[in-house]
């Protein structure tokens, strides 16, 4: 009986989701065929656009120059047609809102929103480097020190998120940018929760990503900050093994995962993961909302007592503490330690005794039966030794040895090796 009820809500969320994915993929279509009357050299008030960044959400991203401040800025363009539809533009202007509660150092700045014949305009700060998603694209999983340094940072921007009263519900890789310098940047509020705002639109239970959606946004009972701990710790699931936790190929079935079936072990697709980090990300993931951490503040604790960067901070100061390029080179790869003895006399050593034995063998060296015995220099004379007298050993013959050529395995293609998820990943759009 319950699992045919959870068959029936399950089913009606799904032609929910698939109704409202429908509209917002039209208002991005939209967005998109209206947007090609803009290009480089245009100006928006007092911005000249420099080039198209690419789609944002509900609008379309462009790089641009602020006249009056001499600074470059992001401009997220929503274009007259799509502002003619009350859904779209109060979902834009909703975004707005909630993004202008926000100022910290590891969630993107908004500078302002207008209204301009092209469209309503947000105004946001231009970073230069790359989202986690096209990050784990190019370079595959994060080695796990570097993952926790990143999440750390993540974790401080959604807690200030959470103070302001906002649920960001969509924190997957695309939406965290990691900047050159290696800073997190949070963006994209477009499906984001006011907690204290009673409109209806602000409460739609399924807004966000399917693929890092917490249950209880799948089951209709509502979002709180702790379905944003559930979508991280899918993302730093993701981020640490290049695998999400539920592969489905359908949303129902990607559904009925996130409520019903148990995660893998992180470790099954990375054997370096630690147990205790391990226990984190299966904590964060939890089905019930009560038994996942209850704040990110003790998510990032969590991820702090483990050490990790700490221990990355520590070898990266041996590193920078060398004084010359060569000391560097020797302490990355960990020859410092080796003493005086084996680095410099013991070496030597080793090559003079390395050199008798090749003499040895090749018959330069006398063996000690054909050197004549030396008696004391009062009783004999000197004794020349001719080279005709030295006895030379002669090879022993061995056994040919029958070669068989073995052929290499082939090298494995860039689109072999591609996890077979990433697929299911682009059919999502994420």
């Amino acid at each position: 009986m319950e699992a045919h009820k959870l068959n029936t809500i399950t089913s009606t969320v799904v032609l929910s989701h698939r109704f409202t994915e429908r509209r917002a993929n039209a208002a991005r279509a939209h967005a998109r065929e209206s947007a090609p009357g803009l290009a480089p050299g245009d100006r928006l008030g007092r911005y000249t656009l420099l080039e198209r960044l690419g789609d944002g959400g509900m609008g379309v991203v462009y790089k641009a120059h602020d006249a009056e401040l001499q600074r470059i800025v992001a401009l997220k363009v929503l274009p007259p047609d799509v502002c003619r539809h009350p859904d779209h533009l109060q979902r834009f202007r909703a975004e707005a809102q909630a993004h202008a509660r926000l100022n910290h150092p590891n969630v993107l700045t908004l500078y302002s929103l207008m209204e301009l014949s092209a469209g309503e305009v947000l105004v946001l700060e231009y970073v230069e480097g790359q989202t986690l998603a096209q990050l784990l694209r190019s370079q595959g999983p994060l080695p796990v020190s570097e993952a926790v340094r990143l999440f750390v940072q993540v974790l401080e921007g959604v807690a200030h998120i959470h103070r302001r009263s906002v649920v960001h519900r969509d924190l997957k890789p695309s939406n965290l940018f990691v900047t050159q310098d290696g800073i997190i940047k949070i963006m994209d509020f477009g499906v984001a929760k006011l907690l204290d705002n009673s409109d209806a639109a602000q409460h739609a239970t399924m807004a966000g990503t399917l693929l890092y959606m917490a249950p209880e946004q799948i089951n209709s009972r509502g979002t709180d900050y702790r379905s944003d701990i559930y979508t991280l710790g899918v993302t730093l699931y993701e981020t640490i093994t290049g695998r999400l936790p539920f592969e489905r190929r359908t949303d129902f079935a990607l559904m009925h995962a996130h409520v019903q079936e148990s995660p893998p072990r992180p470790k099954h697709y990375a054997r370096r993961v630690p147990p205790e980090l391990e226990w984190v990300i299966l904590k964060a993931i939890e089905k019930d909302p009560a038994r996942r951490f209850q704040t990110v503040s003790e998510f990032r604790v969590a991820l702090l007592k483990l050490g990790l960067i700490e221990r990355r901070q520590r070898d990266a100061e041996v590193i920078q503490a060398a004084g010359t390029p060569h000391e560097r080179d020797m302490r990355r790869y960990g020859l410092h330690q080796r003493g005086p003895w084996i680095g410099g006399l013991g070496f030597d050593a080793a090559l003079v005794a390395t050199a008798a034995f090749l003499l040895w063998n090749l018959g330069v060296v006398p063996t000690p039966s054909t050197v004549p015995s030396m008696t004391p220099l009062a009783q004999t004379k000197p004794v020349a030794v001719k080279t005709a007298q030295i006895a030379k050993r002669t090879p022993v013959a061995r056994p040919a040895v029958r070669k068989t050529a073995v052929t290499p395995p082939p090298a494995p293609t860039k689109a072999a090796s591609r996890d077979r998820y990433d697929v299911v990943r682009d059919a999502w759009g994420s």
